[in-house]
């Protein structure tokens, strides 16, 4: 008897996870460009969070960018041990005039990690000289 009264409860809990959101909604990302300051920010929901070590930046030769983000909170995570992430916002910055390859990934809490999202941001347009 006891069975059929933890079966509403397993059930009830299974169908209130929700469907993961798709990767630009998970991940609201923005960039702004300063010259060759280029500042990175994220918005994620409740729910999801983005890896502080997964934020990488390459140039177009394939080089990596030192990318500078702010401290992260430790999560004990089950495949990468404790890590950094960020939930809620997240920012970050590197300079770099041309062109950059930029590559993140986050998860959903209690749910699917997603794969490495890459965006290209274009390089600083110089002004023709009149």
């Amino acid at each position: 008897m006891s069975l059929f009264l933890c079966l509403p409860l397993v059930l009830t809990s299974a169908s209130a996870r929700e469907a993961p959101l798709p990767p630009d909604r998970a991940f609201a990302f923005s960039w702004q460009r300063h010259g060759d300051q280029v500042r990175l920010n994220w918005r994620m929901p409740k729910g999801y969070y983005l890896y502080r070590a997964h934020i990488e930046a390459k140039d177009a030769s394939g080089r990596s960018l030192p990318v500078k983000t702010p401290a992260g909170r430790i999560k004990p995570d089950p495949t990468f041990g404790p890590t950094e992430v960020y939930y809620g916002t997240a920012r970050a910055s590197f300079r770099h005039a041309g062109p950059v390859r930029l590559t993140y990934r986050g998860c959903q809490e209690d749910g699917l990690c997603y794969i490495p999202i890459t965006v290209v941001i274009p390089a600083l347009q110089e002004r023709p000289r009149p």
